[in-house]
């Protein structure tokens, strides 16, 4: 029986491993997971609930940068979200280190479940957001 548990990892490939290290540890003050050697071209960073992998790499171009519209974006991973207590004082922090993808937006479930997020990206392009849930008692 397949018993998968939760997401341990995930990887981004690179050009520049400093600049992505500089960005999720300095900018986002996220920790490493493992120490840092720059020379091996490659980190661990601490997301809470996952490590995400840092690795080099030279082959091709990077994908094309996303929108925060998923019907104007090919198929594929779109982003990953951190979780905020308060989305104002999260894109006050973030306000001029970051490049915003958009405004913020506000989402709202029929279940009255509802959602505050900005996105933005990381010096890569890859799309991140932010995000403040407000989840039904239900």
């Amino acid at each position: 029986m397949l018993n998968l548990k939760r997401i341990d990892n995930m990887d981004i490939l690179t050009k520049d491993v400093h600049a992505l290290v500089d960005f999720y540890h300095g900018t986002l003050g996220l920790p490493f997971h493992l120490p840092y050697e720059a020379v091996e071209e490659w980190a661990a960073i601490d997301f809470g609930n996952l490590t995400l992998y840092i690795f080099k790499s030279e082959a091709g171009e990077h994908a094309p940068r996303r929108t925060a519209v998923n019907a104007d974006n090919a198929p594929g991973i779109d982003s990953f979200a951190f979780e905020v207590d308060d989305l104002d004082e999260a894109e006050a922090h973030l306000d001029g280190k970051v490049e915003w993808v958009d405004a913020r937006i506000e989402w709202k479930h029929p279940s009255g479940t509802w959602y505050r997020y900005r996105p933005f990206f990381d010096p890569d392009g890859n799309m991140l957001y932010i995000t403040e849930p407000h989840p039904t008692d239900a």
